[in-house]
């Protein structure tokens, strides 16, 4: 992914993160805004589900612009008026369904930092990466949506969302490297920001790797995990250690 576009340079990732966090906290409470209403909060568990799925479902496999409500009602079994009485725009629906994908991806890497709390910095880092194989797996329209905003130029606040999921990433990397160096795991001279930077852009790079080629595979018995992927996980995690251990 091209952090470039985000504004952030090698030794100024720390900097940048302080010093536009007004920024970008003005930006995200304009994304938040424009979500669901009262009454779509309260309908029964079932219904919203299924008005959740269908707007997963065609937001993943369309780009943003392409996205129909008509196909989200349809595939619901709900009428139009309803569905914007549940959210007042296309927009509102969008930012309601990227704030729980963000949702989850948190309970994801709350869930491996709570569980890993014992573990060296390098176990912990591969239960990163198979978390976000796992991830993609139960959660492929989630995961197909984030990469739709990375790579297209037409979802909105498609900046404000990439910052703030690079952010909950660069941070949770973060505290685990300098938690690494704390124990005498890592490197002392090593920058914490700066090498989660590197960390997070090769895991991030492993993850989508693989959710192409699970998209690819779809009904042909397609799942993420595999001894070739074991492998790989130990690789990376091999390299790393040669220029990150203590």
């Amino acid at each position: 992914m091209k952090e470039s576009n985000c504004g952030i340079g090698f030794g100024k990732i720390e900097l940048f993160w302080t010093e536009n966090e007004k920024v970008r906290r003005g930006a995200l409470k304009t994304l938040v805004q424009p979500t669901a209403t009262k009454m779509f909060l309260q309908l029964d568990e079932e219904k919203r589900e299924r008005v959740l799925g269908a707007a997963i479902n065609e937001f993943a496999g369309k780009n943003y612009n392409n996205a129909s409500m008509n196909e989200v009602v349809k595939s619901a079994g709900i009428s139009k008026g309803a569905l914007f009485k549940y959210f007042k725009s296309k927009a509102g629906l969008f930012a309601f369904v990227y704030k729980m994908a963000l949702g989850r991806v948190k309970e994801y890497l709350r869930q491996v930092r709570d569980e890993s709390e014992g573990d060296d910095f390098f176990t912990r880092l591969q239960k990163v990466m198979w978390a976000g194989l796992d991830f993609i797996n139960v959660h492929p329209g989630l995961a197909a949506i984030y990469y739709r905003i990375v790579f297209t130029g037409d979802s909105p606040y498609k900046r404000e969302i990439v910052e703030e999921v690079r952010r909950e990433s660069l941070e949770f990397l973060a505290s685990l490297i300098q938690k690494g160096i704390e124990k005498g795991e890592l490197r002392g001279d090593l920058d914490p920001a700066l090498s989660a930077f590197m960390v997070e852009a090769v895991v991030d790079r492993f993850v989508h790797a693989h959710h192409e080629q699970f998209r690819s595979r779809r009904g042909k018995e397609a799942h993420v995990f595999s001894m070739d992927t074991e492998r790989e996980i130990q690789g990376i995690t091999k390299i790393l250690k040669n220029g990150m251990a203590g």
